[in-house]
């Protein structure tokens, strides 16, 4: 049977985030590649300054990690014209920036060859400091998720599944050591720390490569509507359902449970 999806379809780990909250949001934008999403809250305008004003927080952290001159990065966020960059920003530098030490390679892309399909990952910060990789994730939201929300993400698990399938890492694999650090501008000093074993790792390729298999194999009607009607409200897909749905409040959008998709929020901005 011919996949619905093209041969070089790339899998990260926001697509897979999709399937698994529901199947047929994934099949409207990554199959039918529907363009007309609804208003994401009753707040678009606070939605989109929030998206912005961490997209500007992101940008000077990286221009950060390159060596470009505190001093002029600093004056740059405290001119930001959302107060909350400036904010954000010195309490990264005040936080985990200054323990920050070895090899750095911020907003890195990496791509894995997963049983001949491509699942790819770009990490906002990849350090490595001898055998240790360490995986940054800088996060701007109203409420701070908790360890075991983030654990089941498939961020963390394919940030670092494709990090241990790098053909440099294989070799002594015993030997390496992989972590993911999400640091909250809401909890600065107590970063979400995730410890990766070689166990775990394989757990997770299987999972994925289970997950991956099932839609390269899918018909339209297996991408069915998710059970939990309740996520429908922060779906930005939700006008094409035969589900009526109020849109969420920005408080409910931005919850730790219905976090937007990246790659929703940034197809919001295309229409």
């Amino acid at each position: 049977m011919t996949s619905l999806l093209p041969e070089k379809f790339t899998f990260t780990q926001s697509n897979l985030q999709a399937y698994v909250n529901c199947k047929y949001q994934f099949y409207l934008r990554y199959i039918e590649h529907f363009l007309w999403p609804a208003p994401a809250t009753t707040d678009m305008l606070s939605f989109e300054r929030d998206r912005q004003a961490g997209s500007r927080f992101h940008q000077l952290v990286h221009q950060l990690l390159l060596g470009l001159p505190a001093s002029d990065l600093t004056l740059s966020a405290e001119n930001d014209p959302d107060p909350r960059v400036g904010h954000w920003f010195d309490l990264f530098k005040r936080t985990i920036f200054k323990d920050l030490s070895g090899k750095l390679f911020p907003e890195y892309t990496l791509t894995a060859n997963l049983e001949g399909l491509i699942l790819s990952a770009k990490y906002d910060l990849l350090r490595q400091t001898g055998e240790v990789y360490t995986i940054y994730d800088w996060k701007s939201s109203r409420r701070k998720p908790s360890k075991m929300w983030l654990e089941a993400q498939m961020q963390s698990k394919v940030f670092p599944l494709v990090l241990s399938l790098q053909p440099a890492l294989i070799a002594d694999s015993a030997e390496r050591h992989l972590r993911m650090v999400y640091w909250e501008v809401t909890e600065p000093e107590q970063p979400v720390v995730l410890e990766y074993s070689r166990a775990k790792l394989n757990a997770y390729q299987s999972e994925i490569s289970a997950l991956v298999s099932r839609i390269k194999a899918g018909a339209p009607q297996d991408f069915q509507k998710t059970a939990d009607v309740q996520r429908c409200r922060t779906c930005i897909y939700r006008s094409f359902c035969n589900r009526p749905s109020e849109p969420a409040s920005l408080e409910e959008y931005l919850s730790s449970e219905y976090l937007a998709l990246e790659e929703d929020t940034e197809l919001l901005s295309e229409g």
